[in-house]
């Protein structure tokens, strides 16, 4: 029977195993976008996952949403994330740059000097968190001319070419969890009439353009992608979500991407009210969290499942061809030796909510290995 710890090849990287290190946002890096020292240790502990994805990047100034949160806009974000790409390298790991421009997604005291964007002039009905006001409803946003969409795309292209120059392996778009990409995606967010709205097709063009912009930089094979249809998370609404996907993800099959990543709908309380542990053992069915079929029927390369998923269910998965690459998120801040902890069906150990994000080293890289 085939096993998540067997190895995989996605493009021309050969990977040990089929465990992804999922982006999570930590909100530790500088205010100034820089990522800390501190963080090279945290992905060089958990560097014998089969690929790591790094936390989100924002791309341009704008495209920060959150507080805390690194860039990959300038030469000082470069040489931070060179610190961490050498020491996964070191230690044998492969790691991707998650490019996340948050769009409307955000709030001005989180990027002061900075106006949110988006597809449309459309406010999320949602809140963000920020340091001066805790939880606070999001700014509005203004719509993006069509002049400063292809200047956005511009942007994009540079910091695939910034990932490059700072050591990663590859580069994955998120386009899921309604920032930016996936604000285009949507009829309730892109209310546009230009190249880049008005029908399915077109609201599919921002995100196969920045696609176009990855691979022209890092050849397909080095360029994935996350998108998250039915996810509504960040007030995500969409009257056409089956013919949208249906008509991007084709166009993504025949690319030759080194991946597409998914969603699923598993959550957190999902898995609390089937009593299993974060990254554990339950009897709670591949098939009920997303429905699979969709994407294997119109991608064709290695599909990557991500959504708080357990050993058991991406054993199962694997073993019924629904994916290929299989995410874990909140089991990688807690168990830097995940790996190792699956192979031996050892306990996992839980996350502290309390220092996920923010902080320094403590909940951060002083998770014990096992033993």
């Amino acid at each position: 029977m085939p096993t998540i710890l067997e190895p995989a090849t996605i493009g021309d990287l050969q990977l040990r195993n089929r465990i992804v290190m999922g982006p999570m946002t930590r909100a530790r890096a500088r205010d100034t976008g820089e990522i800390t020292p501190l963080a090279a240790e945290y992905y060089a502990q958990r560097a014998t996952a089969g690929l790591i994805i790094s936390e989100g990047i924002y791309p341009t100034p704008e495209g920060k949403g959150y507080f805390a949160t690194p860039g990959l806009v300038n030469d000082a974000h470069i040489a931070a994330w060179r610190g961490v790409t050498s020491k996964v390298h070191e230690q044998g790991g492969k790691i991707f740059a998650q490019i996340m421009h948050c769009g409307r997604v955000g709030h001005h005291l989180n990027n002061p000097g900075y106006a949110l964007v988006s597809a449309s002039a459309v406010q999320a009905n949602a809140a963000i968190l920020t340091r001066e006001q805790g939880m606070t409803q999001m700014s509005p946003p203004r719509a993006l001319e069509t002049s400063a969409v292809e200047a956005l795309l511009d942007g994009f292209e540079q910091s695939a070419h910034n990932a490059k120059a700072a050591g990663f392996d590859g580069v994955e778009l998120h386009a899921a969890s309604g920032y930016l990409p996936h604000q285009f995606l949507g009829s309730g967010t892109n209310l546009r009439e230009d190249r880049f709205g008005g029908t399915p097709e077109k609201r599919c063009r921002f995100v196969l353009d920045v696609i176009d912009r990855f691979i022209k930089v890092h050849g397909a094979s080095r360029v994935g992608i996350k998108v998250a249809p039915k996810i509504t998370y960040n007030d995500m609404q969409d009257s056409e979500t089956d013919v949208t996907f249906d008509i991007l993800v084709r166009e993504l099959d025949r690319l030759g991407l080194a991946y597409l990543s998914f969603q699923t709908t598993l959550s957190y309380d999902t898995l609390a009210s089937a009593n299993m542990h974060i990254g554990g053992r339950g009897k709670l069915n591949f098939a009920d969290v997303f429905p699979y079929a969709f994407m294997r029927e119109r991608f064709h390369g290695p599909l990557m499942a991500a959504g708080d998923l357990t050993f058991d269910i991406a054993n199962q998965a694997l073993e019924e061809g629904r994916a290929d690459l299989f995410v874990f998120g909140r089991a990688y801040v807690s168990n830097p030796d995940l790996v190792a902890r699956f192979a031996a069906k050892a306990e996992l150990a839980e996350p502290s909510m309390m220092t996920l994000y923010g902080g320094g080293a403590e909940g951060y890289t002083d998770y014990p290995a096992m033993g």
